[in-house]
């Protein structure tokens, strides 16, 4: 062997797959073939990142290597005959990882040469003599802990902050659907909005602050369109409010994992104050120190707690190189936002933690661990005499939905408290709920029968109910009561909503009925909303969404992603394309961008070639086959079968796409095409 490039070729498909997971920033940009890989693993800036993530054991070895004469094998380092072992599974992982290359080490007298990258960064200097690192110690000083109190309610206190946390999205997201809150000139969002989320919620500003940015990157809330420049909910929270909890949390769980923008900012303690979800560049030290502390934690034993000083000496003890201060920040940061999330509770790791930390958990794994941990949901409340609602437990979305129209939180804990009062129950029937819908709905959903004095005041609210009708035309209030008329004339907001009276019992205005019926309720009286016809309709707020962003997921994580790479590396190192088996279609449909886009979505999940259609830089038009590697905003990654190399397609020149499988015989072209040369 030559180079790290002539290592990688001669690795199985398992090990190549290792080092991608392994060094998924050397795959992004995805590399065309093992040379570019080797090529991008090999930067210094990769090299550095890798080396950041050794434990003290791992560099000690690393550095003992790399002083010594190249090649070098594990005899050059002098450690205690009980660590042997240890010294050789060591030099497997820096292996594994690519900073060292040659045939995989089998035994200690095994050479590995060290990449070029790796001996600058340590500052390493051949010349040295071997004695300078003679007697390493290869072990890890053992993890302080302490008893945990009423260790046997971790999980369920895990469980409990994770449905808060799933509630305090959907409380966050569902605010947004009717007040967007607008971007700032400069980006992100003003204080006063991210003071108006912390009063919603409850909660101080960073912890509003941090909701805001997990939202934003789990892809449930996101700019609504460039002109407007709001944030909205976005499509994808539709589906996501009506999983179940334990499904809702597994994506924002995962989201916060990969999360490297820095939230602790927002709050304007730590100097200059940064906006949320302003436009910062990421800070990947943040994501990998946080996945170290998780799994430091991961190493306690249950029912034990690593205090926070023992916790920060381990974690530096494990990422030696990394800077003192980014070590307390993200430990700091870790254990607040992952108690908010119920990965940890009291400082140990629940549950949840351990399974978030898998190295190869998938998303549907970890939505099958929470729904076991989480609460359940509450399907009915108890009605009482006082007008209040007790729901034992968290309520269900549906039942959420039902409780928000109908009433107002009075408290929230172990059984939430909804008070029914006469601005709720007219807020309902604004809704477009007759009074008999209304009580149908609330028996259906109370334990109990629902009191007397419940229905008076529903049926009370329905009789005063349309007493004063707003126009959703023209904009006008009419009544038969000539001196409601008179008051709402000699109101102090008369002049400003332009009302103008057309008749003894109508008023005519130029502002929005919206405002009207704000103006009505101000002066006691609970309108009817009618349309043009004069019949009644529901006035709601418009409901807003915005597009699903573009997925943030890292390179390297998803094992679809792993394998299909390794497969199309593998293939662009034959020495001559492989012909193509597959006929081609006689004729490829002509699809819109986004149908194009589900096709080679499934082409990629099911890991199955597909043809497109792709116009080239002079408008004419090829047939391909390719096997998608990857899917990034508007291109893909793909093996090109004419070429026998890994492309980059821009999905805006792909005019159509058809599974290879999904071709009938009738269709096929019978002379095919190998090169890509032949048009549509």
């Amino acid at each position: 062997m030559r180079s790290l490039a002539d290592d990688l070729r001669r690795r199985d498909d398992e090990e190549l797959s290792e080092f991608i997971r392994q060094r998924a920033d050397a795959v992004n940009p995805i590399p065309a073939d093992m040379s570019e890989l080797a090529s991008q693993a090999s930067a210094a800036a990769s090299v550095r990142y890798a080396i950041e993530k050794l434990a003290g054991p791992e560099l000690r070895v690393l550095i003992a290597l790399a002083v010594a004469d190249q090649p070098a094998s594990a005899d050059v380092v002098l450690v205690p005959v009980e660590q042997q072992a240890e010294l050789l599974r060591i030099v497997q992982r820096l292996w594994a990882i690519g900073l060292v290359w040659g045939p995989r080490p089998e035994d200690a007298t095994s050479e590995v040469h060290v990449v070029t990258a790796a001996r600058d960064a340590i500052g390493a200097q051949p010349e040295l003599p071997a004695t300078e690192v003679a007697g390493i110690d290869l072990s890890l000083r053992p993890i302080t802990t302490s008893e945990l109190p009423l260790a046997n309610t971790l999980d369920g206190q895990g469980g409990q902050h994770a449905l808060a946390a799933v509630t305090s999205l959907s409380t966050l997201a569902e605010h947004w659907s009717q007040h967007p809150p607008t971007s700032l000139k400069s980006g992100g969002l003003a204080v006063r909005d991210v003071n108006a989320v912390s009063e919603l919620l409850g909660t101080d500003e960073l912890t509003a602050a941090f909701w805001i940015e997990v939202a934003a990157e789990a892809g449930l809330v996101g700019p609504e369109d460039a002109a407007s420049a709001k944030y909205a909910p976005t499509v994808y929270y539709d589906t996501w409010r009506l999983s179940d909890p334990g499904q809702q949390w597994a994506p924002v769980a995962a989201a916060w994992l990969r999360l490297d923008r820095d939230i602790d900012s927002v709050s304007g303690q730590t100097g200059d104050r940064l906006s949320v979800l302003a436009e910062q560049p990421g800070q990947a030290w943040r994501r990998e120190l946080r996945s170290a502390t998780l799994q430091l934690l991961s190493e306690v034993e249950p029912g034990q707690i690593c205090e926070f000083p023992d916790l920060l000496e381990h974690l530096a003890e494990r990422r030696p190189r990394a800077r003192r201060d980014r070590l307390e920040v993200v430990c700091q940061s870790t254990l607040r936002e992952s108690d908010l999330l119920g990965i940890t509770a009291r400082g140990a790791i629940t549950a949840l933690g351990r399974a978030l930390v898998e190295p190869t958990v998938r998303e549907e794994q970890l939505a099958l661990t929470a729904t076991a941990i989480l609460p359940p949901v509450a399907e009915e409340f108890v009605a009482q005499a006082d007008l209040t609602l007790v729901v034992p437990g968290p309520p269900s979305p549906a039942l959420r939905r039902l409780l928000s129209l109908v009433a107002d939180v009075e408290s929230t804990g172990g059984a939430a408290v909804y008070r029914v009062t006469a601005d709720s129950a007219a807020r309902a029937l604004g809704s477009g709920l007759s009074p008999a819908d209304l009580i149908a709905e609330l028996n259906t959903r109370s334990a109990t029968p629902l009191p007397q004095p419940l229905e008076y005041m529903i049926n009370d609210a329905a009789r005063r109910h349309g007493g004063v009708r707003v126009g959703t035309t023209a904009s006008w209030i009419s009544s038969d009561d000539e001196s409601v008329i008179a008051q709402l004339l000699s109101d102090p907001q008369a002049a400003r909503l332009g009302l103008t009276r057309l008749a003894p019992s109508v008023i005519a205005s130029t502002a929005p009925a919206e405002e009207l019926m704000t103006l009505a309720a101000s002066a006691g009286h609970i309108p009817t909303v009618v349309g043009a016809d004069g019949e009644s309709v529901p006035l709601s707020r418009p409901v807003h969404r915005s597009p699903d962003p573009a997925r943030k997921d890292q390179p390297g994580v998803d094992d679809i992603f792993v394998v299909a790479l390794t497969s199309a590396l593998r293939r662009s190192e034959l020495e001559e394309p492989a012909g193509v088996a597959i006929a081609a279609p006689r004729e490829l449909p002509r699809m819109p961008t986004a149908a194009t886009a589900q096709v080679l979505r499934r082409a990629q999940t099911q890991q199955v070639p597909v043809w497109v259609g792709y116009a080239d830089n002079a408008g004419s038009m090829t047939r391909r086959l390719v096997d998608v590697v990857a899917t990034d905003g508007g291109a893909i990654s793909a093996f090109d079968h004419s070429h026998g190399r890994i492309r980059t397609l821009v999905l805006s020149r792909i005019t159509g796409a058809v599974l290879a499988a999904d071709i009938a015989s009738a269709d096929m072209d019978p002379v095919g095409t190998q090169d890509g040369s032949n048009s549509d």
